[in-house]
């Protein structure tokens, strides 16, 4: 199982890896990761995933010594679904964030939204506390090596 993470924040990225690893044997050579909205959109356009792991509020391009990663998009996770459809790319994908609403929406209601809009390919949204291991235990339940 071929998986793409698309997440910026690197403390996040290496435990759900870690996870992945050694929680759920896949090996790391199989898991890509990307930082920004930018990269995580070519890698999904160039390469084939079996399952996509995104972060919803993501910059739009990597963070460099002499790049700041331009804007960043609140609902990144979700323009990525978004531009998954309309490529008619249908790869297994979840949404993995830190935070529990956006633009005064709850994170229910755009899961509820998202499932609708993107039936063929969307699984769900988990919430990600690192004090907790429910995360661990929801995605547990999505990945199926």
């Amino acid at each position: 199982m071929k998986i793409l993470i698309v997440e910026n924040d690197s403390n996040k990225s290496n435990q759900v890896l870690s996870f992945l690893n050694d929680e759920m044997g896949i090996k790391e050579e199989l898991i890509e990761v990307k930082r920004s909205f930018q990269s995580g959109l070519e890698a999904i356009l160039t390469c084939s995933f079996d399952f996509l792991i995104l972060d919803m509020s993501i910059p739009t391009f990597d963070i460099t010594a002499i790049d700041d990663g331009g804007e960043t998009l609140d609902r990144g996770g979700e323009i990525i679904l978004q531009e998954m459809e309309r490529e008619g790319i249908e790869i297994k994908s979840l949404i993995l964030t830190q935070y529990e609403e956006f633009d005064n929406i709850s994170l229910e209601e755009i899961d509820s939204k998202l499932k609708l809009e993107y039936s063929d390919f969307y699984l769900g949204c988990i919430y990600y506390n690192i004090s907790e291991d429910k995360w661990q235990n929801e995605l547990k339940r999505f990945i199926k090596p």
